[in-house]
């Protein structure tokens, strides 16, 4: 049996995270299936034309340096005061949630004007789970477990951004956009 990909494990937490927005109540559309691999641009596109309320970029890194490691997330902004405020605001919790479940190490947030971000009408943010490259990154995120409490922290994240404490979960539109 082949080696685990990226994909693989990207798409295993998309669908973790899928069906816990919807059993909260939430619409969600994936931008890719298990095999399928549309370009930033068609991804954001889809997500515009269903009218999103926020879009989610998942990934898991690699890297050449074997100190690379941790857990960041990314929202637009240009650094220079233009930014999206609720995907700021997002990209924040949804680390933060991820950090408190699965204890890995903190990269923090970051502004950017990827065209991912930039494009879409709604919120977006990326949010890369690890290094597939660091060897205690590569443990965590194989582990099913692991996946399953960063999904659980996605959807903690979505209804601490939408929702009162009291309120009941949340219903929206979401899109989360695994990468090929």
């Amino acid at each position: 049996m082949g080696e685990t990909t990226e994909s693989d494990l990207v798409f295993d937490l998309a669908s973790r995270i899928e069906g816990r927005l919807a059993a909260a109540g939430a619409t969600v559309y994936l931008t890719r299936g298990r095999d399928q691999n549309p370009t930033p641009a068609e991804r954001t596109a889809f997500a515009n034309d269903a009218r999103a309320d926020l879009f989610i970029s998942l990934h898991m890194d690699a890297h050449s340096s074997q100190h690379a490691r941790g857990v960041a997330s990314y929202y637009y902004g240009t650094g220079s005061g233009a930014s999206s405020t609720v995907g700021e605001q997002f990209a924040n919790l949804a680390r933060r949630e991820v950090l408190a479940r699965t204890g890995m190490l903190d990269l923090g947030s970051h502004a950017k004007t990827w065209d991912l971000l930039r494009m879409t009408r709604m919120p977006a943010v990326r949010l890369d789970c690890g290094y597939l490259s660091h060897s205690v990154d590569r443990l965590l995120l194989l582990d099913a477990r692991v996946r399953s409490a960063v999904a659980s922290a996605v959807l903690a994240a979505v209804q601490r951004l939408y929702l009162p404490a009291d309120a009941d979960p949340p219903t929206g539109t979401f899109v989360l956009s695994p990468p090929a």
